[in-house]
């Protein structure tokens, strides 16, 4: 029988075997400790943002307040170009013409030195001074304005009056002037109308002599007492033009806001607070 060993032996190795494990075990160690590190520790080393686009981003990621809060109900003019008033939101914005057929009022009211139409048409802000203002951007909102500022626009009766200059009258230098001469006369410096001829006539129709999404022309046919006893027709020219989202009246020079002249018979569409 052989005496000899048959146990197995480990073989042998590199010297280098030892120190190769030293190293992968260090190196694992290392790459764990990085990726905790970018995982869960977060990273103060990173560039700060340009100031700009922050704001940006930020304005991209959030609304601003003034875009998701709730817009509030005010009877000051508002910063839209399609409507001055809120009230206008309501109304009626039919583009039907009134060229042949009147429109429909619901109620003929006190205004100025006379009555005015108020309708779904318009007239839905009331002034302090009682002029309303608040028109349709439509034919039957031009026409509402137009008989509306015919007898109750006058800044030179009243303070409250004369800030209807701003909110009724066309910008431009007749609106400087006509705002002059009301100041004038309600300082007593100048003689004005005392509005009975405005406050006897009664609007009996209408022509309408042009009309546009800018501007819009009315002959307004009043009948009123004539010195003879019996009754006369003048023909009212009233001019409106839609201006910072209302129509306002396009005055007929610097020194008056409409012209009036004997009417001549020509046909007319009848309307009126009698008709």
């Amino acid at each position: 029988m052989s005496t000899q060993d048959t146990t197995h032996q480990p073989k042998d190795r590199p010297k280098w075997f030892g120190a190769a494990v030293m190293l992968a075990a260090l190196l694992l160690v290392g790459l764990l400790a990085w990726g905790i590190r970018v995982f869960l520790v977060p990273s103060n080393d990173e560039p700060a943002a340009d100031p700009a686009t922050a704001a940006t981003q930020t304005a991209i990621a959030a609304p601003s307040a003034s875009a998701s809060a709730p817009a509030s109900a005010t009877t000051a003019p508002v910063a839209d170009g399609d409507a001055a008033w809120d009230c206008q939101a309501d109304l009626n914005n039919d583009d039907t013409s009134v060229a042949d057929s009147a429109p429909a009022v619901e109620e003929w009211v006190a205004g100025g030195y006379n009555v005015i139409p108020f309708s779904e048409f318009g007239g839905c802000e009331k002034r302090p001074s009682g002029l309303r203002v608040g028109y349709a951007h439509t034919e039957a909102g031009s026409l509402m304005a137009a008989v509306t500022y015919s007898v109750a626009l006058d800044p030179s009766v009243s303070e409250e009056a004369a800030e209807n200059v701003e909110v009724a009258i066309a910008e431009g230098p007749d609106r400087d002037r006509l705002a002059e001469k009301a100041q004038r006369i309600r300082d007593g410096l100048e003689q004005g109308t005392d509005g009975s001829a405005s406050s006897s006539a009664t609007l009996v129709g209408y022509v309408q002599d042009f009309y546009s999404d800018d501007a819009a022309s009315y002959r307004l046919i009043y009948e009123l007492p004539s010195v003879s006893g019996g009754m006369s027709k003048v023909s009212v020219q009233a001019d409106v033009v839609w201006e910072d989202g209302d129509w306002k009246l396009d005055p007929a020079s610097g020194t008056e806001l409409m012209t009036s002249d004997q009417y001549q018979g020509q046909p007319y569409v009848g309307w009126g607070p009698k008709s």
